[in-house]
C-alpha cells in the first residue's frame, strides 16, 4: 500500500545513536510515511535494534544485507520505496519535528521536482532548531543547474525528492561524497526546485563517522566529482555554469589540503604528494575562486593561507587537537 513520504536510513554501527535518530522521525507532526532501516551488514547490534524497532511501529520496515557501503544501502531502500516523496536520514543525525511536513507543503505548493532545507552541525542530543526561517527561493529551467552550483550541493539529507524524479538514478557505489554525483544527475533532470532557507536536519558530529577525521584517499572522490562537473560545463559550453563549477573545483583541493593541515593525514598517503598535487589543481583554477563574489572573504584569507603558510597552518591544526 502506497505511502505519501519513505524516509530511507542507512544503518551501520549507530546502536549509539540509532533510538534517537527514528525516534525524531516517529514524533514528526506529519504522519504519513514509512520508515526503511536499511541494516548494512553491522557488526554491532545495531541490526537487532533495527529490528526492535519495528516492533514498536508498524511504519517501519527492516532491510537486512551485507555490508556494501552507505551507498549501497540507499539504494537497497530505494528499490522497495513505496512513497511519491522520498528523503534520506544517516543514522546518527536526527531531524526536526516538521522536517517532512516543511518540505512536503513546499514541494507540493510549488509543484517542484525536489525542495532543499538547510542543517546545522551539533554535538548534543536535544538541539532545538530555529523557528525562523527564510521565503522560499523558486528556480526553473537553467535557473536549476544554477542553483546546484550556488547551494554547494552536497548532502542528500536536506532534501525531499519526488520517487518519478529519482526514477532509476542511483548512488554510486564504492565511493564516498556519492550525494554529489547523484543530486547533479538529479538537478539535471529537474524542471523546478524550491530552496527554503530553514534549519531542519541536524547532523551530529560523530568523530567516528567516515567523513570526519584526517584526509585519506576515499576523501578525493570529492574533488574528482567537482572536476567532472567543471568538465562537464566545459563541453557544454556555458561560461557563467562553467565558472561557477570552476570555483567549486579549487574550492574542493583548497578544502581537502585544509583538512590536510588541520586534521593530519592517513599513513598510507604521501603528504608532500598530496600537497603538491592539490596546490597544482588549484593554482590552475584559482582565478575563479578568488573572483567568485559568493566565497566569504574568511574561504579566500584560509586558501591563501594553506598554500602559502602551509607549515603554520599545520601547526594552528595541531595545537587545535
Amino acid at each position: 500500500m502506497g505511502v505519501e513520504v519513505t524516509v530511507i536510513v542507512p544503518v551501520y554501527k549507530t546502536e549509539k545513536y540509532l533510538r534517537r535518530c527514528v525516534d525524531s522521525i516517529l514524533q514528526q507532526d506529519y504522519k504519513d510515511f514509512e520508515i526503511i532501516l536499511v541494516d548494512d551488514g553491522s557488526p554491532d547490534n545495531s541490526g537487532e535494534l533495527c529490528e526492535t524497532l519495528a516492533k514498536e511501529d508498524a511504519r517501519i520496515i527492516v532491510v537486512h544485507k551485507k555490508n556494501g557501503g552507505l551507498s549501497s544501502a540507499r539504494n537497497a531502500g530505494l528499490e522497495i520505496a513505496n512513497g511519491r516523496f522520498v528523503c534520506f536520514v544517516d543514522s546518527d543525525d536526527y531531524v526536526a519535528k516538521d522536517y517532512i511536513s516543511t518540505m512536503l507543503v513546499t514541494i507540493k505548493a510549488y509543484n517542484a521536482d525536489l525542495v532543499k532545507t538547510d542543517y546545522v552541525e551539533v554535538n548534543q542530543d536535544n538541539y532545538i532548531t530555529p523557528k525562523s526561517e527564510g521565503l522560499p527561493e523558486e528556480y526553473e529551467g537553467k535557473e536549476v543547474e544554477k542553483a546546484f552550483l550556488n547551494l554547494h550541493v552536497d548532502s542528500a539529507c536536506v532534501f525531499l525528492y519526488k520517487k518519478s524524479l529519482i526514477g532509476d538514478t542511483r548512488f554510486l557505489e564504492g565511493k564516498t561524497s556519492e550525494d554529489i554525483p547523484f543530486n547533479f544527475e538529479l538537478f539535471q533532470k529537474a524542471e523546478k526546485f524550491v530552496y527554503l532557507p530553514a534549519v531542519k536536519y541536524c547532523y551530529f558530529y560523530n568523530s567516528d563517522s567516515i567523513s570526519n577525521g584526517p584526509l585519506d584517499k576515499n576523501m578525493f572522490n570529492y574533488l574528482y566529482f567537482r572536476k567532472n562537473i567543471y568538465e562537464y560545463y566545459c563541453q557544454k559550453g556555458d561560461q557563467e555554469l562553467k565558472n561557477q563549477a570552476e570555483s567549486l573545483y579549487a574550492r574542493s583541493a583548497m578544502g581537502l589540503t585544509a583538512r590536510m593541515a588541520l586534521y593530519g593525514i592517513a599513513d598510507n598517503l604521501d603528504e608532500k604528494k598530496c600537497k603538491r598535487e592539490l596546490k597544482k589543481e588549484f593554482k590552475e583554477h584559482a582565478k575563479a575562486f578568488y573572483r567568485d563574489r559568493r566565497i566569504p572573504f574568511n574561504r579566500k584569507l584560509l586558501a591563501f593561507s594553506v598554500f602559502n603558510l602551509y607549515p603554520l597552518v599545520k601547526k594552528c591544526g595541531r595545537l587545535l587537537r
